[in-house]
């Protein structure tokens, strides 16, 4: 109660509409604690640790509440921004505010800045360029589908399939789904998103992809490590296609130090896997088997 008096302020207007969201209030109450423990915290990784489960698991506030949650507590000195204060590193795109308690100084936690910005650049420059683990991601669900599923491969990367192709902006190569698979004469467009960063303009991805399958005609299968509630509902009851929401990262297994790394400093639920593991292979059993029962 003390934080959302303070949240409220001394004037004693009511909330806004967003300040009176359950998850608002949620993220606000949940991250001071998380930061507290933590010391100092990246943008990505405090909305990552507050996520929630994967679906159907209890979810937590979509990133963008965290993030909206994040510039209120700084606003109201709960929360202060500090830089990072050393040489600049192009790679890996990584943001240079960190979040401590106001009462810390940025001194204080600044050899933790730099860790976590290290690691934090470490893991996004995987998950971009020629051998990412996007790709890695997508060969290792491919063959769990393949080879523990009973799926069939169609076409990869596919923007036209049979005599129907996917519409397009003139002069550019057409939007595509990665896989095509047919299983009990049911065709699936099939798409992985083994990401980390998820904001408010993310959902269009996933959206261009709805629209490539059903411009193929296709069951859109979605596989995505976090995806949030309202898209998912879309796309189970609006469209009646599948959802498997993951929750760690996937990433080769050469790379099982960052894994370690990721996990230990930036909370990131990460595994360094060459073959997806059972429990997520019997999870999109379960997810199946409901689908192809209702096709009974």
């Amino acid at each position: 109660m003390r934080l959302f008096a303070q949240l409220r302020g001394s004037s004693g207007v009511n909330m806004s509409k967003r300040e009176t969201d359950y998850y608002f209030k949620q993220a606000c109450e949940t991250i001071p604690k998380i930061v507290k423990e933590c010391k100092v915290v990246t943008d990505r990784e405090i909305k990552v640790r507050v996520e929630g489960q994967a679906f159907p698991g209890t979810p937590g506030p979509f990133p963008w509440v965290s993030g909206y949650a994040l510039e209120e507590l700084v606003k109201r000195k709960i929360l202060r921004i500090c830089g990072y204060a050393g040489r600049r590193r192009i790679r890996g795109g990584v943001t240079n505010k960190f979040y401590c308690l106001y009462e810390t100084s940025c001194s204080e936690v600044s050899s933790i800045i730099q860790v976590k910005r290290r690691v934090s650049a470490d893991v996004n420059s995987v998950l971009t360029g020629d051998a990412s683990a996007s790709y890695h991601a997508e060969d290792i669900f491919l063959e769990a589908l393949e080879d523990r599923l009973g799926f069939v491969l169609l076409k990869r990367n596919a923007f036209e399939f049979t005599d129907m192709k996917v519409t397009g902006v003139k002069g550019k190569k057409p939007p595509d789904i990665d896989f095509v698979l047919e299983r009990e004469g049911i065709f699936f467009g099939v798409d992985v998103k083994n990401w980390i960063r998820y904001e408010h303009e993310t959902p269009q991805e996933i959206r261009v992809k709805l629209k490539v399958a059903a411009e193929l005609d296709l069951v859109p299968f979605i596989i995505a490590r976090y995806i949030d509630r309202e898209l998912i509902n879309h796309i189970v009851y609006g469209l009646h296609g599948l959802v498997y929401e993951y929750k760690e990262l996937i990433i080769q297994p050469s790379l099982s130090s960052l894994a370690k790394e990721a996990k230990d400093i930036l909370g990131y639920p990460v595994i360094a896997v060459d073959s997806l593991p059972d429990y997520m292979v019997g999870k999109i059993e379960s997810i199946c088997d409901l689908f192809f029962a209702g096709k009974a």
